[in-house]
């Protein structure tokens, strides 16, 4: 595990794999670190995920065309912030032939509200640079208004569906160019 850069948060409560939340000190410390796609917390992370986010699209699951969902060896690197090591948010980069998409934008309900997804986007988005990639893709879904908004605010233009997001009718694309002569 390499571990990444330390950000204090005030975070005011903490979760267990079982979803337990119990107090946490306002002075709880907030760690990213890289992990493996497939290592357990971004994997509870992802379960987490699509047990929210199954009931918002459950009335058009049978309109939903779901592409294949990305392999380990397409994952470039994904970040975990853990909070008193405990995980709350991720977001993965995917490297494909034609692009490189941020992948899984999670952070947990009782974690919200703290900048950890514009944390998480800036972490991938640093991966990225470092790796020369001038521009990110990301998809998301028409029944997630809140991370369209995080998006937007962030510097994401929305772009028409790509392939094989365009298949599916509730698709929402975006798209962000990274300054790659940005001065250090």
């Amino acid at each position: 595990m390499l571990q990444g850069e330390d950000h204090a948060a005030g975070l005011s409560t903490h979760t267990r794999s079982q979803g337990t939340v119990i107090p946490l000190p306002p002075t709880a410390t907030v760690r990213w670190v890289t992990e493996d796609w497939d290592a357990p917390a971004p994997a509870l992370l992802r379960e987490q995920m699509s047990a929210e986010l199954a009931p918002r699209y459950a009335p058009v699951a049978h309109r939903r065309v779901r592409p294949p969902q990305p392999t380990a060896e397409e994952i470039v690197v994904t970040w975990v912030a853990y909070a008193d090591w405990v995980p709350v948010a991720t977001a993965s980069l995917r490297r494909l032939p034609d692009r490189h998409e941020v992948k899984r934008v999670f952070v947990h309900p009782g974690h919200r509200g703290r900048g950890l997804a514009r944390a998480a986007l800036q972490a991938v988005e640093s991966s990225a640079l470092g790796l020369g990639v001038g521009q990110l893709w990301l998809q998301t879904g028409e029944f997630q208004p809140e991370a369209q908004a995080l998006y937007a605010r962030e510097g994401w233009q929305r772009v028409r569906p790509y392939a094989p997001y365009d298949r599916n009718p509730f698709s929402v694309c975006f798209t962000k160019a990274l300054p790659l002569d940005r001065p250090e």
